[in-house]
């Protein structure tokens, strides 16, 4: 299936979660944050918040600085 992660289109196999899209770009999630569709997705739902066809996932990283 093709869903869109960070504007760009990548293929995954159906039934996967948010965490799993998380483990395949090797992205720890210590300072993450998720939105799926344009809405925010609490860390303790990554691991059953399924990802559906078309989906358009932001994978934000905080990032300190000053």
């Amino acid at each position: 299936m093709e869903v869109i992660v960070n504007g760009e289109t990548q293929e995954f196999k159906e039934g996967i979660t948010i965490q799993h899209v998380l483990d395949h770009f090797e992205i720890e999630s210590k300072r993450m944050a998720v939105e799926r569709n344009a809405e925010v997705v609490k860390r303790s739902e990554w691991s059953t918040t399924e990802v559906r066809p078309n989906d358009r996932l932001e994978l934000l990283e905080f990032v300190g600085g000053g």
